[in-house]
């Protein structure tokens, strides 16, 4: 609002003294001397963003900002995102299937462990059966589809403090069915 009005009293004071020509190059000489102070405020700003922004081994800096590498996040970098899931966790819960009906699951030791890459996790449960999981964030991951056994996998999970969710989609072509268990337990 200001620079309008100051604008608008700039421009109507130009055009009432235009018509006098030492007030014309005057006017003239101070607009010539404040066009090229602004630009040598607005462009000339050469400070590195990044000079002071530390992003430890996994990360970038751009801008000012850490830009993370895949399985890790925070201001530096340096959590990694796979690392609040890794122990074991005895899981609970339901299972639903289409054919052979629904059932209840009642603590399923469940061992998570690193993977081969920095996003991935495997999920043993029960000892016997090892999938394998992208971790997307510091709280959730995602069940790689995968077949195992004529099975097939995929679902999600989630962690809210040490409590730890997971819905597993498992496919049985020979009956064909596909069976959803939705499991949780401490971590």
């Amino acid at each position: 609002m200001l620079s309008v009005r100051f604008s608008y009293i700039c421009t109507r004071s130009i055009k009432k003294n235009l018509k006098e020509p030492k007030m014309k190059t005057r006017i003239l000489q101070i607009l010539g001397v404040a066009a090229i102070a602004t630009m040598g405020m607005t462009s000339c700003d050469t400070a590195d963003a990044c000079k002071d922004v530390e992003c430890g081994d996994y990360g970038t800096c751009l801008d000012g900002v850490c830009v993370c590498d895949a399985g890790f996040s925070g201001t530096n970098c340096d959590v990694e995102n796979r690392a609040a899931f890794i122990g074991t966790a005895n899981l609970s819960g339901t299972v639903a299937c289409g054919t052979t009906g629904n059932g209840t699951i009642s603590s399923t030791a469940t061992t998570f462990s690193a993977g081969s890459g920095m996003t991935k996790l495997v999920m043993n449960l029960g000892g016997s059966l090892a999938i394998t999981c992208t971790v997307t964030s510091p709280t959730s991951f995602t069940v790689d589809n995968q077949t195992i056994d004529t099975y097939t996998y995929g679902g999600t999970g989630s962690l809210s403090g040490t409590t730890l969710n997971v819905n597993l989609t498992e496919q049985d072509p020979s009956v064909p069915e596909t069976c959803t268990y939705t499991l949780s337990g401490t971590l």
